[in-house]
Formats: C-alpha cells, structure tokens, sequence
C-alpha cells in the first residue's frame, strides 16, 4: 500500500487528538499506585494513618498499565504528560496496523485504504481516548494485536505472537481476558467457516493456552496479594441488576447515536457477502456484537464516548474497509465513505445529525442533568483542573500520614499524599457491607456512603476547599453551618499557599481538622 494512504489517517488522528486532549482525574489513582511501589510502599493506594498495617487494595484495573508509569515517575517525569503520550503512540499505531492490515485482507486501493484510515482516525472516540491518561488505547491495541496476528495472513496464522498480546491485553486491563475471548471465538467461527484448517486450530490453542496462563497467574498473584481473585474495582463497579441493563442499553444507544457512522457501517454489513470477503467480515462483526453485548451487560461507563465500546471501533473499520472492497470502484461509494468520514468530523465539534431530543431519551448519567459528550469531557477538564489545583494546595500542607474522607480520589490523592477514605469503595473496600446501591447513578458510582461513615477510624480533616483571601469564615461551608454538630467537631485551619510554587496569590487552603469525634 502507498505511504499517502497512510499518512493520511495518521495525520488526521494526530490533529484530532492534540484538539481533544485531556487528562481525567481517574488516571491519577494509577499515578498513586505507581509512585507508592517506586517509593517502596507496594502495588497499595493508602498505607500510613488510619490504614496503618491495613492488606492493601487493588483499587486499580490496568496493572500492565501502572508498571509501565513507575519507571517514569522514578525519573521524576510528569507522568500525566508520560500517560497521554504513551496512549497517542498506541493509537498512532493502531490507526496505521488497521489501516494496514485492512489493505492486505481486502485487496484495497489507495483510495479505500487512505478511506479506512480517515474512517478510524476522524471518529472522536479514538481522538478522544488517544489521551486521557488510561490503559483504553493500550488495550484496544493489543486487542487487535491479538486478532491480527491470528486472522492477518489466512495462510499464517502466528499463534504465539497472538498469545503474547493476548498475555498484554489480559494484564493491561482487568476485563482483558473476556476481549480476549471474542476475538479468539471470532478465530473460532473462521476456523468453522473454512473448513477447520489445521494450522488455525494449533494457532488457536497456543494463543487460548497462553492468554489462560498468564490470566492464572494474575489470579494467584492477585490473591497472594490482595487476597481477593479480582480487583476491588470489579468489585465496586460490577454486578447484574435490571437497572444496570437499563443503563447499559442507554450507554450503548448513546453511543450509537452520537456515532451515526457506525450504525450505517453495521447495518450495512448485515448483507450476503462473497466467499473472499465472508469470513474477515464474520469475525469483525462477531467482536463488534459481542463487544457491544459486553457494554449493555456491565452497565457502562460514565466518561465520554463509550470507553467500554471502544475496543469495537477498530472492528467497525474493518467493515468499513469490507464494505469498500465490495463495492469501491464508483464515485457513489467514493461519496458515502467520505459523507461517513465527515459525519465523524462533525462529531468532533459536537455536530450531530440526531436530534439532541432523541438523545436525551437516553441519559444514562443518572446522577446529573442530561449533558452531551463533548461537554462531559470539558467538565472532566475542569475538575481535573480544580482538584489537581486542591491537591497541591494540600501536599504544600499536610503530612502524609494525615487523613481525609473523599470522593473525587484521583488528583487530589495523589498531589496531596494523603491517606484517603473513599465514599466510592474503590481503595476501602470495607464501606461495601454498609453500602447502599443507588437506583440512580452514574455508571461507577453505584455505591456510596457518607463521609461521616469513616468518623469512626478518626480522620484527620473532614473537609478541604480552596477559598478566596478575605473570604467570610463560612464560605463554602453549608448554610446553618455554626448551629450544625459539625461545627463543634472541627474547626477551621486557614493557610496561606507559598506564591513561588505556583499558587494564585488571592487564594489560600481551608482545612476542616478535627477536634472530637463522635
């Protein structure tokens, strides 16, 4: 294939990804736990203070993913900055191997070639998740690392190569090994199709035996140390119920909607096919059907354009690039895969050809107001911003081993190196017995207890706020505040932030310390 046809996908993605880059507050939960085994505390969020002697908790699910950091934050780098570059590379290369793979399995041109690549490259999804500071593109790439190395040559099918992304993809997230599974039953039903050819069966079981291997041995390791045989956010985040299918069916109706793309390449898909094209077609489809069944089934996921979905949308150019090969060669064709293209554009800049009406029949961020994908990334923009600021702020400080009950536990946790006591159970595990699902949540957030939960274990702080200087001493605090039990627990520390790390000069920390406890 020519290097324009590559070019052109590569440079599309790298501009939509420098437009939509951002850095969630989540991803600094996997910063934590970075920094903690770099600083010789273990793979453990908290460690000191209330949690003192405590098992620690896998409150992370991309262990693959936080080894990859520690290196970096030994050297001192920025890991933010390290995260979201190390994701652009993936998806850089993801982008070109889909596009490249695309060409040599249907016989593209370079048309249809430099097609598939803008097709992939112009949908917000992937420029969105090209940063971020998540395993999401880490993962999808060595999904489809597993799936190319079986399926790219039918001649060749490299079990081992398979395997070791397999092993990658199973330890870089913790839902790893049931992505793992689609694609390797996508392989099956090739194996099926043509006739059960030996080499693709020996390909499929040292690739299963690999990937259940190191799925084991993650297991036991996991067990030997955190006790458990999966990680707390499993745990937290996870669980069957009709108001969670509800929710999934809205999350992926959702995403659907906001990418209208994809359903036009679904739907379309959904024709006889010819025997050359059969069976690369049958096994994307089966990972996109099974993917989006995967998504509906847990729930969803509260952040922008269907993280969980996402792993499908390399699939979805696969059919993309399918459906041109079977009917490329006419400018009508021409037309429609670049109408595609610019529907995914339009996207980007928060265009859209479905009625924001419709749209909001399927709010599945339940604890809020209905709000589009692009504004739900800039509010995760804002508050990353603000906590990050607050976390800081309170590292200036605090002293590690000092407590404080939380909800937001991702910058603030990590800046301020505080011991934090979770609402959301993620890194203490121990609220899940006192717990009460929430019938209307965010994908997530399922669970919850209030702060004064934690009074009890005696924390330190029961609350942190950055105020404006000369501010009254009840900003910020609930009104009728002085007349409230709290008042006469805590009192209110006001610090002055030093200027020359950065701190705005109209501002200082507010801290609400304990005095007596209940």
């Amino acid at each position: 294939m020519s290097l324009p046809a590559l070019l052109a996908g590569a440079l599309l993605f790298a501009a939509l990804a420098w437009r939509l880059d951002f850095l969630c507050d989540d991803a600094f939960i996997s910063f934590r736990y970075a920094r903690n085994l770099v600083e010789g505390h273990g793979l453990r969020y908290n460690f000191a203070g209330p949690y003192a002697g405590a098992p620690p908790v896998e409150g992370y699910s991309n262990l693959l993913w936080v080894l990859w950091l520690a290196p970096f934050e030994a050297l001192g780098l920025d890991l933010g900055l390290v995260a979201r570059l190390s994701s652009a590379l993936c998806g850089l290369v993801l982008v070109l191997w889909v596009t490249h793979h695309a060409s040599r399995r249907f016989g593209l041109d370079a048309l249809g070639s430099a097609a598939t690549g803008l097709f992939l490259a112009s949908l917000p999804c992937t420029a969105l998740w090209a940063t971020g500071g998540l395993a999401t593109m880490a993962a999808a790439l060595c999904l489809f690392g597993v799936y190319e190395r079986l399926l790219g040559d039918p001649e060749r099918p490299r079990g081992l190569q398979a395997g070791l992304f397999a092993g990658a993809a199973v330890l870089v997230r913790a839902d790893g090994v049931a992505w793992v599974g689609m694609v390797l039953l996508a392989a099956g039903c090739l194996w099926l199709l043509e006739g059960r050819r030996r080499n693709l069966g020996r390909a499929l079981l040292v690739t299963g035996g690999l990937a259940a291997l190191l799925f084991a041995l993650h297991v036991a390791w996991r067990w030997s140390t955190y006790g458990d045989w999966q990680p707390n956010t499993a745990r937290v985040k996870a669980g069957f119920s009709a108001a969670r299918l509800e929710r999934g069916w809205n999350y992926v109706a959702t995403f659907f909607l906001v990418l209208p793309s994809l359903v036009v390449v679904g739907l379309a898909s959904l024709r006889p096919w010819s025997r050359e094209l059969r069976a690369p077609v049958v096994c994307a489809a089966t990972v996109v059907l099974f993917g989006t069944v995967y998504a509906l089934y847990v729930g969803g996921d509260f952040m922008p354009f269907g993280r969980f979905l996402f792993a499908t949308v390399p699939f979805f150019a696969l059919l993309f690039a399918g459906l041109w090969a079977r009917f490329g060669g006419t400018r009508a064709v021409a037309a429609v895969g670049l109408a595609l293209v610019a529907a995914n554009l339009a996207a980007c800049f928060d265009l859209n050809p479905v009625p924001e009406s419709l749209r909001r029949r399927f709010h599945f961020r339940l604890n809020g107001a209905w709000q589009g994908e692009l504004a739900m990334r800039a509010n995760m923009v804002r508050r990353t911003a603000e906590w990050s600021e607050l976390g800081r702020a309170l590292g200036a400080v605090v002293a590690p081993e000092e407590s404080l009950p939380l909800r937001g536990i991702g910058a603030i946790g990590y800046y301020s190196r505080l011991q934090i006591l979770d609402c959301y159970g993620l890194v203490s595990p121990e609220i899940l017995p006192h717990a009460v699902p929430k019938e209307a949540a965010s994908p997530g957030h399922d669970v919850e207890v209030p702060s004064t939960h934690f009074y009890a274990r005696r924390p330190t702080y029961g609350g942190a706020f950055l105020a404006p200087l000369g501010a009254p001493p009840t900003y910020h605090l609930p009104e009728g505040w002085a007349q409230s039990p709290f008042a006469r627990m805590m009192r209110v520390e006001r610090h002055a932030l030093p200027p020359d790390q950065g701190f705005p000069a109209d501002k200082e920390l507010r801290l609400l310390r304990f005095v007596r406890y209940p």
